[in-house]
């Protein structure tokens, strides 16, 4: 599990790379507060709240350098 080493729980601040568009080889941060955490049918995922108010829901599998900022 990715977020192993991570330790990751809602409410804590949360940053990754992610593929642009959950499939591109194109990698974009992302950056905010963890709200949820949860398991769908495709595995792990979170859900971030991003400082400008955007939601995101990222898949677990396709994070590359997962860090818990606080």
């Amino acid at each position: 599990m990715i977020l192993h080493n991570a330790n990751v729980r809602k409410g804590d601040r949360f940053t990754c790379k992610y593929p642009k568009h959950g499939r591109l080889n194109i990698l974009k941060r992302h950056r905010g507060t963890v709200e949820k955490l949860g398991v769908s049918d495709n595995g792990l995922y979170l859900t971030l709240r991003e400082s400008n108010g955007s939601v995101r829901s990222l898949s677990v599998d396709k994070m590359i350098e997962p860090v818990r900022l606080s």
